[in-house]
């Protein structure tokens, strides 16, 4: 898979998509742009530096886990819930103290080169999930295949087709369409007859779940126990 295509020409193409007028194409793509563009485009400002394949500042990146495998079985696990129980869960999460996020290494620390492929993985780390093909299919309407068939894609070695990118993009909650255009892809939407009912909350948990520490993960996994009983 080769690299990612200038940072300015895939921004234009979303701003394109927007119909909103396009950036000087001499504008020097730096943190004080990023963080302007963020809550201007509607998106996560920690996503914008991925996109731009540069390392995410302290201050946006996310927290630091032992188990990041927790938060996906914890997205697994409330999305299993009715919709009363995941309120209560997501109330829960909302009540956690704000703690700082302290790193001993910068985010990411994957030691890739930026791909199309790697930024999608590194848009999942930036919620603190590990690549999942169930919670991809069940969550995010992806193909019934292996963790490992994803992982190839990610790496190029398969191509990144449409039904990889499409359960990605729904559970980072990005169109499919302004995704591609942020890594520089052409991917069609892939209609998903069922949908998850709590699709637009898993989103918004996920997002939520990022600034958690080990002790706040093991936390709410057990308050989501507790949801769960009979």
């Amino acid at each position: 898979m080769t690299g990612l295509v200038p940072f300015g020409i895939r921004l234009a193409r979303l701003l394109e998509l927007r119909g909103l007028p396009s950036l000087d194409p001499e504008t020097t793509v730096d943190d004080t742009l990023l963080r302007r563009l963020g809550p201007e485009l509607g998106l996560h400002t920690a996503d914008l530096f991925l996109f731009a394949g540069l390392e995410v500042p302290e201050d946006l990146a996310p927290a630091q886990l032992e188990h990041r495998l927790r938060v996906k079985r914890l997205l697994w696990s409330a999305g299993r819930l009715d919709p009363a129980a995941f309120a209560r869960v997501r109330g829960f999460v909302r009540e956690l103290p704000a703690r700082p996020v302290r790193r001993d290494r910068p985010f990411p620390d994957d030691g890739d080169d930026a791909t199309p492929g790697v930024v999608l993985r590194r848009l999942l780390a930036n919620r603190n999930i590990r690549m999942d093909s169930q919670v991809l299919m069940v969550l995010g309407g992806g193909p019934y295949v292996s963790t490992s068939t994803y992982w190839m894609a990610t790496a190029g070695r398969i191509p990144l087709a449409d039904r990889f990118v499409n359960p990605i993009a729904r559970l980072i909650g990005i169109s499919v369409g302004e995704l591609a255009a942020l890594l520089g892809i052409e991917a069609a939407e892939i209609p998903w007859g069922q949908p998850h009912p709590l699709l637009p909350e898993l989103v918004d948990l996920a997002w939520a779940l990022r600034r958690l520490d080990d002790e706040q993960v093991l936390a709410t996994r057990e308050f989501i126990e507790v949801c769960s009983a009979p």
